[in-house]
């Protein structure tokens, strides 16, 4: 295809028309593409509303169409490298990214085939990560938080979002492998809030903020039903959706007794010589 910038308006609503998109991004005179999941995730909006992003070096995971890449370069980022793993992913044949990338004239660098696991290969380090609408996808998400977390500079942000199980207290996942999740076999874990916390907090962040889209019910009546619902096996899995934005940290963890290679760089604590491999 040749570069928007000689393509008339109509042509150009042809091409983005012809294609499946699920970001809504607007690309400048008028011309919003039409997503299937329609505006911007209101607490993604939210984390990123807190986030400086001048100057910084940002990681978009799974960036599907670009959205938060390409808002992460307009709010003034140096650097924004955006990562997929097409192979994945169905509606493979439509290069939403690179065609949102050339009417937007960007200097994103994409990465279409890139593993969340293999994410040191990129060689860079950075200062905030999108780790948006991935890790239930994942059958080892804690790998994945912790090849992140040995990515980013201390202090740099991480914005994580995705399904968790609502109205639980304890930190528990469900996984989902004969019974799909919404009919979708790459559902795999689906934590509860308090579960995602400590995943969380146990790849070395410290949670600033939260982001819900349910108020949880703390009724005297609902207290007393959910248990007995949960006792006779009738309560549903209640899905819903959930923002952490958090900071990385190095520190001493009294709650790791050894050492985790793939966090060696973070955790300060005094491990005797043999746990070290010395």
């Amino acid at each position: 295809m040749q570069e928007s910038t000689i393509l008339s308006r109509e042509d150009l609503l042809k091409e983005i028309n012809s294609r499946k998109w699920v970001h809504s991004i607007d690309l400048g005179d008028g011309i919003i593409t039409p997503g299937r999941w329609k505006r911007p995730n209101p607490l993604i909006a939210q984390a990123v509303e807190a986030t400086d992003f001048k100057g910084k070096n940002v990681l978009d995971i799974g960036c599907w169409d670009g959205l938060w890449s390409f808002e992460a370069e307009k709010r003034g980022a140096a650097k924004v490298y955006a990562t997929d793993d097409l192979s994945q992913r169905n509606l493979v044949e439509h290069d939403t990214f690179s065609l949102a990338h050339r009417v937007l004239r960007s200097h994103v660098k994409y990465f279409p085939h890139q593993s969340v696991f293999d994410i040191k290969n990129i060689g860079c380090a950075f200062d905030i990560v999108f780790f948006c609408g991935v890790y239930y996808h994942l059958k080892n998400p804690l790998l994945a938080l912790a090849r992140l977390r040995a990515v980013m500079k201390p202090g740099a942000i991480l914005i994580i979002e995705g399904d968790v199980l609502q109205g639980h207290d304890q930190a528990f996942a469900k996984f989902y492998y004969k019974d799909w999740l919404v009919n979708d076999a790459s559902n795999w874990w689906v934590p509860t809030i308090p579960c995602l916390r400590q995943w969380v907090e146990c790849s070395f962040f410290e949670i600033e903020n939260e982001y819900s889209n349910f108020a949880p019910k703390n009724s005297l009546l609902t207290s007393i039903k959910e248990p007995i619902k949960r006792l006779l096996g009738r309560r549903k899995d209640i899905v819903t959706r959930h923002v952490l934005r958090a900071r990385a940290v190095n520190r001493m963890d009294p709650n790791y007794i050894y050492l985790d290679e793939d966090l060696r760089e973070c955790d300060l604590n005094p491990y005797p010589s043999y746990y070290l491999g010395m």
